[in-house]
């Protein structure tokens, strides 16, 4: 009995721990066979990182102009509308210069408007002058006509003359009727020189004519001149008086967009300049994620796939988003001093590729703020 008693102790022993391994062994294998069902089902399709953050669109406030701020109507965090006025800045040399540029306006419109005057009356000159052309040579054309007309007269006359003569001589004729004669020759021989002088007064006169003609065309032509140079400075008065315009009502720093106002740098009585920053604004809706996944995860990664997102401040909450674009180089390729890999000591590293995710509507929106830390899932599949 005592040989045997060893014997029946270890035995329930050695099967007891042979049912342990094997169930030990089947725990492994299962959990082997789930760890392998569940990557070769899901975990292989998604790709994550919590190198991801939330970015936003920031809008820095930068006035157009230099002044004191005299008004500030916004607060920190406070929502603005489009439009809507953020701060005035004191203006009043901006209006003086502007009344300034308005009255110099005037004064070249005044001007402007003479010109035109003087324009319009050098026309008239002009074609009154061309009138005065005009019957310079019709009185050349009658001029003419009456020196053909009086030379015609002339040789009938002369020729009566000389038969006259030859009558008298042969006493056929009395001397009183041959003096009437000759005073009728001497009268058309004074006609006709009359005519020939009043053919060289109207071609005087239509030479002086064309002299005056051509002096006020000169005159037109130097007033057109002046009245061009004129508008072009009453263009450039106008031009000037809109720019201070401008920058008057640039004095009114309006919001460029709706959002929430940030960051307010100046306090009333600041001076600022336009290299100033008063304020920032987070544009309404701009907000995004900016995920930085491994080089070697964006492999099947395509534009519009799903993303799950969780931030660090809200674990319970779940956002989905986009892929709404890459990046066009590594987050390496960007940074101030960029590594140089052509050295004799290298070391490789994973590179990191920024992907822009849109973040879809949701009911909490107003939760995800810009600078928050996100883990980004995505689903390769979607």
């Amino acid at each position: 009995m005592d040989e045997l008693s060893p014997v029946v102790v270890e035995e329930p022993d050695f099967h007891h721990r042979k049912k342990v391994a094997w169930l030990v062994f089947g725990i492994l294998l299962i959990g082997l066979l789930v760890g392998l069902g569940y990557y070769m089902l899901v975990y292989r399709y998604y790709q994550s990182t919590d190198n991801a953050y939330v970015k936003a669109d920031l809008t820095w406030i930068v006035p157009r102009v230099s002044g004191a701020v005299t008004e500030l109507q916004v607060k920190d965090n406070q929502t603005v509308k489009q439009g809507q006025l953020l701060a005035v800045l004191d203006n009043r040399d901006l209006q003086a210069r502007y009344e300034q540029s308005q009255a110099m306006v005037a004064a070249k419109q005044a001007s402007f408007a003479v010109q035109n005057q003087n324009e319009k009356a050098a026309e008239a000159g002009v074609f009154q002058a061309q009138s005065s052309v005009d019957a310079a040579q019709a009185s050349i054309t009658q001029a003419q006509s009456s020196v053909e007309t009086s030379k015609a007269e002339l040789d009938r006359l002369q020729a009566e003359h000389v038969r006259y003569q030859q009558l008298l001589n042969d006493r056929v004729i009395t001397q009183q009727k041959f003096e009437s004669i000759r005073a009728q020759y001497l009268s058309a021989q004074a006609n006709y020189q009359n005519a020939l002088a009043a053919v060289q007064s109207a071609k005087a006169q239509y030479q002086h004519a064309v002299a005056v003609v051509y002096a006020s065309q000169a005159q037109t032509e130097s007033v057109k001149a002046a009245r061009m140079q004129m508008q072009a400075d009453l263009n450039s008065a106008k031009a000037s008086a809109k720019f201070n315009q401008i920058d008057v009502s640039s004095s009114q720093v309006v919001a460029p967009v709706s959002g929430k106002v940030g960051n307010i740098a100046v306090r009333l009585g600041s001076r600022v300049s336009p290299q100033t920053r008063l304020m920032a604004i987070i544009p309404d809706h701009s907000v995004y994620v900016e995920a930085n996944f491994k080089e070697t995860q964006i492999e099947k990664m395509r534009i519009g796939q799903r993303v799950e997102l969780t931030l660090d401040a809200y674990p319970s909450l779940t956002f989905q988003g986009k892929i709404e674009s890459f990046a066009p180089a590594s987050g390496a390729t960007f940074s101030m001093m960029p590594p140089d890999n052509a050295t004799g000591n290298f070391n490789k590293v994973v590179q990191r590729i920024p992907v822009r995710i849109a973040i879809q509507p949701h009911p909490q929106l107003d939760l995800v703020k810009p600078g928050l830390s996100v883990l980004a899932t995505v689903d390769l599949r979607s």
